[in-house]
């Protein structure tokens, strides 16, 4: 029975710009910026020939029939194949699920790459970023992840979509950054990407964000923008505005939402993380507090 694993890193957006311009889901996506967090999902597959093909994902070993971005992808690779297979994938997730971290980009590239492993399909790199992009774009679950955990570090979006169409651009950091968050709950993603009226603030206050932050590609610009961000998209309510403002006190760079998440990140240095991480501890419980690194390897085959 072949089998293979995967880890993809987590991710976090503090601005995005909607860009839906193309029908075309390898021309869709968003221009963002945000770090990749070791808080990811490690992606196990086995398979197996068959008598005719079938998929069976799992979420943290309970199956997950609404796991819709994975099997699309897992799907398409079966397109490819010249014979039925049984394919097995189970997501082992380290951050909250629907939060705004990644999860389920960082589900699809782990699939697409676990599998092309255990079948010796050789699907090279921007193979596969094209398959998860357009899965998550399909589903609806997400639009700028994938491109910034196939690289890991901060990245900056520069042009949506996938290969060939999209731009990417790495800001350069101290590698030692932690990124503390903490979590209430999660977030009806889909349903805010299908609102015109939020998509179109969005391209306006994502349009001005990137601008500012290229003026500056420091993580304090990038944390200033993020939170102006958030303020002119109009989504915080008064919990989180309550919180955020609690928090940032504590923050050497200050705090803002993730994107799109009921979550708060700040960025710190291993000196500075165990403060910030007390400052969240006042308004989140301790599991709804995690203090991950900055992955800078990006999606890779385990084993």
């Amino acid at each position: 029975m072949p089998k293979s694993s995967a880890f993809v890193p987590g991710h976090i957006s503090g601005f995005f710009q909607v860009c839906n311009e193309f029908n075309d889901p390898a021309r869709k996506g968003s221009r963002n910026c945000g770090p990749c967090i070791g808080a990811g999902v490690l992606t196990e597959v086995k398979t197996r020939e068959s008598s005719s093909s079938k998929i069976e994902i799992f979420i943290n070993d309970k199956e997950a029939p609404t796991a819709l971005t994975s099997r699309t992808v897992v799907g398409e690779i079966l397109k490819i194949l010249d014979k039925p297979f049984e394919i097995k994938v189970n997501h082992k997730v380290k951050a909250p699920i629907g939060a705004g971290y990644g999860t389920s980009g960082a589900g699809a590239i782990g699939a697409a790459l676990a599998v092309s492993r255990a079948l010796k399909l050789r699907l090279d790199r921007s193979k596969v970023f094209s398959l998860a992009h357009k899965a998550e774009v399909l589903c609806g679950t997400g639009l700028g992840d994938v491109g910034a955990q196939m690289r890991g570090g901060l990245i900056v979006g520069l042009e949506p979509g996938c290969f060939p169409y999209g731009k990417l651009k790495e800001i350069g950091i101290t590698k030692d950054m932690s990124i503390v968050c903490g979590t209430l709950g999660p977030f009806s993603t889909s349903e805010l990407l299908n609102d015109p009226e939020f998509r179109n603030r969005s391209k306006k206050a994502g349009s001005r964000a990137l601008k500012d932050f290229l003026s500056d590609e420091s993580i304090k610009n990038f944390m200033k923008v993020s939170r102006e961000f958030v303020s002119e998209l109009g989504i915080l309510d008064e919990e989180l505005m309550e919180i955020l403002d609690g928090v940032s006190s504590d923050c050497p760079w200050g705090a803002s939402v993730v994107m799109l998440g009921r979550a708060i990140f700040a960025p710190a240095r291993p000196s500075e993380s165990k403060e910030v991480r007390k400052g969240f501890l006042n308004y989140f419980d301790r599991k709804s507090v995690m203090v991950p690194k900055v992955d800078f390897e990006g999606a890779r085959i385990s084993t």
